[in-house]
């Protein structure tokens, strides 16, 4: 049969959807029979019903269709097969054929068996192909076929199972039941004849055949758009024919007149009747554009009601940003539906399938995201049918505190075996020495330990095959010692989900309101798309992927491929649409917005194995089709309304029109049109662009050299008033709303909104004023040779910046005590600037009555603690609104996490343990005195042979797990702290190899041996007695009101074995004696003889050093720290017959030394003692005497001066000064973002 002599065609001008004949004759249903419309879009078909319905005619919808509703109602009215639109579920079954195929090898191309799985990827792939192949009328006569007939044959396998019809087949079923039809279906049976509304080129084949075989049971009629096809101007068409005249218009047609064309140029006659005012906006940026179409918009709306039509080919992924910017101008619009995997739920029930897959599985940021996020909201108790054996309110709940210090200190990472680590190493974990509520801690442990045991049995069936055994393992509780129950591990994935669905806090999640999370319906959707899936496969006899990896890419799946639909709401009167879903369409106000090159992108589709030699082949090589479409859709849209804005992103780099817009845009330019598109659209009230009062939203900028000015959008803009310059912010979010408020507020405007809290905006001030303070603060380095920098001049400074306070090698050797003044901030010698007494912490600044004296850190509360520790108080020193904000506040902007190197802080703990573990080898007890009368290290068993190296062998063997793994960072810190490789220290622990004693440990072992005359007596010290856990420090004797009680841990202490004559040289100089005291060495007072003279040490783990920076980490702990006179103090008052006569640094580098700063008294015996690394440096910077004027050693006096700093700390705190103080300390402060002061944050410093 000649389909061509059932179709016909006429021109109908490009610009409007449905012609006015048309439209008339469907307004008289009753004048003739039913007529069938196909509508270019689904939009264009709601919006001609809705006119129809304004018409008052009542409108037979199944007489309205797009192409692809028609397919499905044709399906329906030939007795096909169900359809089976379940998208996820068809393609999980067809991925389970594939998978057999390929099996079978009937995929040798794309798959050997045995080699590597079948993934869901490549099955993507194929089915991608299939798509673009069954177009074709004849689809699978090519050569180069890698698996496309095969896969089709595996389409109708699934259909044949499934006793359907699968939506990539249903257009052939289709055209194969009508070609075998004897009589029309149903819908077809009693129309006129079906009218084919203008569509972009071209057809596919199969789309050409099927309306030709439509038209063997009803006329077509289509309405084409002329002009050139090659450029795509001209619509798509059945039958190359010529279009209809007055004679030759079929009968069964409403009677018109059909228009005949007089050009093909991108205006028709509709523009013309229109009148269409074409308006170009140029953007100095695309992120402008959204806020320049609201102010269109709401300018429109202010005097029209017409329709307006936003064309964004981005729509669907921006659809949020347009709802909520358009919310903000009282414009309602949303989207009908958006994937699943945009959904925050779907995203957190993926993150919590992977736990237990991949390299990052079982890590703390994993753990983190899944159970520590505010995402997906589960409830307190996961486990509540578990109960602990012995302890009845314990629970299987996770301790954030625990996971983040097991991570790092045992360098727990993410991947196959991570929660094998995670449960060895907590498995014998016990609080440390230092815990000070070791109760608590302990259950944390125990309780961490048996949440994660139940995790791991909860996630059996998506375990990785490496981790498995470990269900069989039992779990003893590592405080009670008590067996765990743990739960029964479910038996499949969707096991898993049912058990993870039901510890989510449904009351919680019910409660959200933001537009984009569809909350508890996005985890229905998802659990009805998995039971979907799994009845379909398992009805076909396919295998279900309910466990492991497969489950999980089954989750992202259902993620990609299902909808989540939302409650309509949108208005007639307003449209967000891409240029292909506009087609048709017509409206008062059209703006172009989103049609520049990155969103309307004119590259042809990608699909997998068709090169350009296939698609020639294949007939398939049209390389132009999507610019021809675009210059299609773009020239409806240019004679569709009243009113056009074209957004011209042109001035931007890397911007600029797509193709067909930029056509055009250069037609324009060589025509007389061009400066016709300058005039502001005749709606936009001429205040908003002109004149030099007032707000104005756009501006006339030049653009191209000899083309003049452009309408543009302002973002930033200055308006000059009686008051001076007013800076305006232009927009609609409420960000906008707010930067504008704050903005008046500076100019001292009143601005339109109101502030949520009034005297915050004087802390904007905070940073302009701490800035001028930091301009005006007095610099030490600015004095004069011999000149002293006053201690009254500490009032003025906002930063210990404008001191010496750091030692340096030339400011040490400067003798600042020849200022003949103390306490000073610095004394000029010939070349340098001396070392400052310690300012800090600096006063706070003076009271300005204002709200700024809150900002500026006056606290209206104390901040008080009954007990201080040494690093506490140094950070009140540092900067007292970092200390408030993280220890009073718990405020921190850093996580903290696990990095792949070994953390630093767990590299220098390793050195510490090392140390404590060597000298409980000698016999000291950790955290306990000696006894007994002390001696020397290598003169105890620790001396002999190799006992010290293998005493530090078994430690790093028992409590250093990661050592010795085969990781790149693993090897590198073995080779660090021993000196072995990963297979030498493997055959150590086993008994086959003696490893020699290299490395920075053995070197730290080497270090000790040689201190022949300190004896230690105590290793991590506490000051503390048998009914008190700390000790109150006597900082100013003379005051009762001062002191403070210290708590810590001393690394070290000594006391000096020294040979007799040395002696007998202090007996008889009175520094050395026999008696005893009840009452501790005079601090400040008249020095009196010691039984024992002691030395206090702090072991530092240091990077090299630098043969410059030697000693300068001691000198630190001396100018700058706290902890070594505290703590040399606190063994004072607790020893009353001892004195301290030295203090230092042990530096643990690439070799170690055991520096130690000497009393004055003892200087003269230095060349004699082997204590380590002597120094005397306190001669040149603390005066001889005490305050009082009373002879006593520069020692003594450093030590009441460092005391009196750390009073000054504790008094900062009670008084609630909380004062930023900013410095090169800024960049390492977790805070600093979060500071307006701060060096790093980057503001006004």
């Amino acid at each position: 049969m000649d389909h061509k002599a059932f179709v016909s065609s006429e021109y109908v001008p490009s610009g409007e959807g449905l012609p006015p004949w048309l439209f008339q004759a469907l307004c008289e249903p009753s004048q003739h029979a039913p007529i069938m419309v196909l509508h270019p879009t689904e939009l264009h078909r709601q919006r001609t019903l809705e006119r129809l319905h304004q018409a008052g005619v009542s409108v037979a919808p199944q007489y309205h269709l797009t192409l692809n509703s028609l397919i499905r109602l044709l399906h329906v009215d030939l007795r096909l097969p169900v359809l089976l639109d379940d998208e996820a579920s068809t393609f999980m079954a067809l991925h389970g054929r594939c998978v057999e195929a390929a099996e079978a090898t009937a995929l040798p191309f794309l798959y050997t068996p045995g080699v590597g799985a079948w993934t869901l990827t490549k099955t993507r792939r194929l089915q991608r192909l299939h798509g673009e192949l069954m177009q074709l009328r004849n689809p699978f006569k090519w050569e180069g076929d890698p698996g496309a007939a095969v896969f089709h044959d595996l389409c109708l396998e699934v259909e044949k199972a499934a006793g359907g019809t699968l939506p990539a087949l249903i257009t052939m079923h289709v055209l194969e039941a009508l070609r075998q039809a004897n009589e029309p279906p149903f819908h077809l049976s009693d129309i006129a004849g079906m009218v084919v509304l203008d569509m972009a080129p071209d057809f596919t084949e199969i789309e050409q055949d099927l309306l030709l075989a439509i038209a063997q049971f009803c006329p077509v009629h289509q309405l084409l758009n002329p002009g050139s096809f090659r450029l795509g101007f001209h619509g798509a068409y059945l039958v190359d024919e010529p279009p209809c005249t007055a004679e030759t218009l079929p009968a069964w047609l409403p009677p018109h007149e059909p228009w005949t064309p007089e050009g093909e140029g991108w205006q028709t006659d509709v523009g013309l009747r229109h009148t269409t005012e074409i308006t170009r906006l140029t953007l100095d940026e695309r992120s402008q554009a959204m806020d320049a179409a609201l102010t269109l918009i709401q300018a429109y709306k202010a005097e029209h009601d017409g329709e307006v039509l936003v064309v964004d080919a981005s729509a669907r992924d921006r659809s949020l940003e347009w709802s909520t910017a358009l919310s903000s101008i009282g414009m309602t619009w949303l989207p009908g539906s958006s994937a699943m995997n945009q959904q925050p739920l779907h995203h957190a029930v993926v993150r919590a399938a992977s736990l237990a897959q991949g390299m990052s599985s079982w890590s703390l940021s994993s753990l983190r995201s899944v159970f520590f996020s505010a995402t997906i909201p589960l409830l307190d108790d996961a486990f509540p049918g578990l109960n602990h054996p012995t302890e009845a309110v314990w629970r299987p709940r996770p301790d954030a505190v625990v996971l983040e210090e097991i991570a790092r200190n045992f360098h727990v990472l993410g991947g196959p075996g991570a929660i094998a680590r995670w449960l060895g190493v907590l498995s014998s974990a016990e609080p440390s020495f230092a815990e000070r509520r070791p109760e608590e801690k302990a259950r944390a442990l125990e309780e961490t330990q048996w949440w994660l045991a139940c995790l791991l049995h909860t996630w059996a069936p998506l375990l990785s095959p490496e981790d498995r055994h470990l269900l069989k393992h039992t779990v003893v509780g590592c405080t009670s010692g008590a067996t765990l129950p743990l739960p029964d591990s479910p038996s499949s994935g969707m096991g898993w989900l049912s058990w993870f669905v039901s510890t989510v806090d449904v009351g919680a999640l019910s409660h959200r309101r933001a537009p984009f999370d569809a909350g508890v319906g996005a985890l229905q959707e998802l659990i009805e798309a998995m039971n979907g899936i799994k009845h379909q496969l398992q009805s076909m006899g396919l295998p279900f992927a309910d466990d492991g990896s497969a489950f999980v890419d089954l989750l992202e799946h259902i993620g990609a491929t299902a909808n989540i639909t939302h409650q309509s709401s949108r208005t007639n009167r307003l449209h967000v649409v891409s240029p292909e879903d506009a087609l048709g369409c017509t409206a008062d106000l059209i703006l172009l917005v989103g049609v520049d090159v990155d969103a309307w992108s004119m590259k042809s589709a990608t699909v997998p194995w068709l090169d350009a030699p296939s698609r020639l082949e294949l007939g398939l090589f049209q390389t132009d089709r999507a610019v021809r479409r675009g210059r299609h859709h773009l020239r409806h849209l240019l004679n569709a309304g009243r009113h056009l804005v074209v957004f011209d992103s042109s001035p931007e780099e890397g911007g600029g029109p797509s193709a067909p817009l930029a056509e055009w845009l250069s037609d324009q330019q060589r025509s007389k049109a061009w400066d016709g598109m300058r005039a502001p659209p005749s709606f936009l009230p001429p205040t908003m662009y002109e004149g030099d009062e007032g707000l104005r939203s756009f501006a006339w900028v030049p653009r191209e050299e000899g083309h003049g000015s452009w309408l543009t959008p302002v973002v930033y803009a200055s308006v000059e008033t009686e008051n001076g310059t007013h800076h305006v912010r232009q927009g609609f979010s409420g960000r906008n709303r707010r930067q504008q408020l704050g903005s008046d507020l500076q100019a001292g405007l009143q601005g339109l909104e109101t502030l949520n809290h009034p005297t915050a905006v004087l802390h904007a001030f905070e940073g302009a004023v701490q800035a001028d303070r930091r301009r005006r603060q007095p610099l030490a380095k600015r004095i004069g040779e011999g000149e002293a920098f006053a201690w009254e001049r500490r009032e003025d400074l906002l930063s210990v910046d404008a001191v010496t306070l750091r030692p340096t090698p030339a400011s040490l050797k400067v003798q600042s005590v020849a200022a003949g003044v103390f306490p000073h901030l610095g004394y000029r010698g010939e070349k340098s600037v001396s070392l400052s007494v310690d300012p800090r912490p600096l006063p706070l600044y003076s009271t300005t009555g204002t709200g700024l004296d809150h900002r500026f850190g006056q606290l209206e509360t104390a901040v008080e603690r009954d007990v201080w520790s040494p690093s506490r108080l140094e950070g009140w020193l540092k900067c007292p609104r970092q200390a408030w904000m993280r220890q009073t506040l718990g405020a921190d902007d850093d996580e903290g996490g696990v990095s792949e190197d070994v953390d630093a802080r767990v590299r220098g703990q390793i050195v510490h343990d090392a140390e404590a573990a060597l000298l409980q080898g000698h016999g000291v007890p950790l955290g306990e005195e000696v006894s007994g009368e002390p001696k020397a290290l290598h003169a105890g068993p620790m001396g002999k042979g190799r006992a010290g190296w293998d005493t530090i062998l078994a430690f790093l063997e028992e409590k250093v797990h990661w050592l010795g793994r085969q990781n790149a960072v693993s090897v590198h810190r073995t080779k660090d702290l021993i000196d072995a490789t990963t297979e030498a220290w493997q055959a150590h622990k086993e008994g086959e190899l003696e490893l020699p004693q290299e490395g920075r440990l053995a070197r730290l072992l080497e270090a000790d041996l040689s201190l022949k005359h300190a004896a230690p007596v105590a290793v991590e010290w506490s000051p503390t007695t048998e009914t008190e856990r700390s000790v109150l420090l006597d900082t100013d004797p003379g005051e009762e009101a001062s002191g403070f009680r210290l708590f810590g841990y001393a690394d070290r202490v000594d006391v000096l074995v020294l040979p007799s004559t040395i002696r007998e040289a202090l007996t008889d100089t009175g520094i050395l004696s026999d008696a005893s005291h009840d009452t501790p060495f005079p601090l400040h007072g008249q020095p009196r003889p010691a039984q024992r003279l002691v030395v206090i040490r702090d072991l530092k783990t240091v990077a090299g050093p630098k043969p410059e920076n030697v000693g300068m980490r001691h000198m630190r702990c001396l100018f700058e720290d706290l902890q070594l006179a505290l703590y040399a103090r606190a063994w004072e008052l607790l020893h009353p017959n001892d004195r301290v006569v030295g203090v230092g640094a042990s530096e643990v580098g690439e070799f170690t030394k055991h520096h130690v700063e000497l009393d004055a008294d003892l200087l003269p015996y230095a060349e004699h003692l082997e204590l380590g690394d002597i120094s005397g440096v306190f001669a040149n910077h603390f005066p001889a005497e005490t305050r009082t004027g009373e002879a006593t050693t520069p020692f003594r006096r450093w030590m009441a001066e460092r005391l009196a700093v750390a009073q000054r700390a504790v008094d900062t705190a009670a008084q609630g000064h909380v004062n930023p103080t900013p410095g090169a300390h800024c960049k390492y402060c977790s805070i600093a973002h979060s500071c307006a002061v701060s060096d790093y944050s980057g503001g006004d410093f």
